[in-house]
């Protein structure tokens, strides 16, 4: 079931396989959503967030320690932004690299001048579950961020809306689907021990 475009419902039982067996080249690690601090409307149906493997940063450009990229200006203390020349589309995008809820990861995001809804990002994704892509530091995300948006992201990436079209509809059946698995999380392992 595809929510929204770009928001994909995937199960529990999916996710966990996901989260064993995820591709090295494009993620070094997959943490659940439940524990980090992420805005119900970012993703809202993302189980998780991937952290990007030291083999995409390095494709990317990154080399540790890095300086910042030339080109970005920090706006606040956890957002850094770059405006970028026309992509194929001829649009000027602007990139967005941010901390949310005071984490240790950076978000890679953009937004299009012109654009329907102004405050509705992009948001750097892996495609199974549109996964979120963080970096640890904001110099890997910046690389990562200019990568995709001058060659487009890598097979198995890709940019989505941040929030679907019915964002408060997203994030209550995200809610109620947290809901209901708990719910059936202890039945589950009351059977297990039965059998």
């Amino acid at each position: 079931m595809i929510y929204d475009i770009g928001h994909p419902h995937v199960t529990s039982p999916d996710w966990q396989n996901f989260r064993k067996e995820f591709s090295p080249l494009l993620i070094g690690e997959v943490i659940d959503r439940s524990e980090i601090k992420l805005p119900d409307w970012f993703v809202p149906l993302a189980r998780g967030v991937a952290i990007a493997s030291d083999a995409l940063l390095l494709m990317s450009g990154y080399r540790r320690p890095s300086d910042r990229p030339l080109g970005w200006r920090k706006t606040q203390c956890d957002v850094f932004i770059k405006r970028t020349v026309p992509d194929k589309d001829k649009s000027f995008a602007t990139l967005t690299v941010r901390q949310y809820a005071n984490q240790r990861w950076w978000t890679i995001e953009r937004y299009h001048e012109g654009r329907k809804y102004e405050n509705i990002t992009d948001v750097l994704v892996f495609v199974f579950g549109s996964t979120p892509i963080f970096c640890w530091n904001h110099q890997s995300a910046m690389c990562l961020a200019e990568y995709c948006q001058l060659n487009g992201p890598p097979h198995g990436l890709s940019w989505v809306a941040a929030c679907p079209d019915d964002k408060d509809g997203a994030i209550e059946f995200a809610r109620k689907r947290r809901m209901d698995e708990a719910r059936c999380a202890p039945n589950a392992q009351l059977e297990g021990h039965l059998h």
